[in-house]
């Protein structure tokens, strides 16, 4: 799934991985929502999928793995176009604030979701 913000932006924001987080929490919200929603009532829905979300988020904030001696951090990293990795990703261990109001989405933010096309 895409997600399109079409909130006009300063020439001068620099895009920061909080800002790319906060729309991240909300795109997995929308790819998980449908696949609860076929079997459940929206509201029971909303409520699984922002636990799923928050458990997701504490997991990239909180979570190690150890293996040969060392410790390595799991982090939602952002690249650019480019491919280069955003800066600021080793120290963003605030995802899980980011999880509320998932589906209250401003209508100004101009936010847009498109599904992926599959070959069949």
């Amino acid at each position: 799934m895409k997600m399109k913000i079409g909130t006009e932006l300063p020439s001068d924001y620099v895009v920061s991985h909080a800002d790319l987080t906060d729309a991240a929490t909300t795109l997995i919200a929308q790819t998980l929502l449908p696949l609860f929603a076929e079997s459940m009532t929206e509201e029971v829905s909303r409520a699984n999928v922002e636990g799923i979300v928050t458990e997701l988020a504490y997991l990239f904030d909180e979570g190690a793995i150890e293996i040969g001696g060392k410790t390595y951090l799991p982090r939602l990293a952002f690249v650019d176009e480019a491919g280069a990795t955003l800066p600021g990703v080793a120290e963003l261990t605030t995802m899980h604030e980011f999880v509320e109001d998932l589906f209250d989405i401003d209508p100004a933010a101009q936010i847009t979701f498109e599904e992926p096309e599959f070959d069949e």
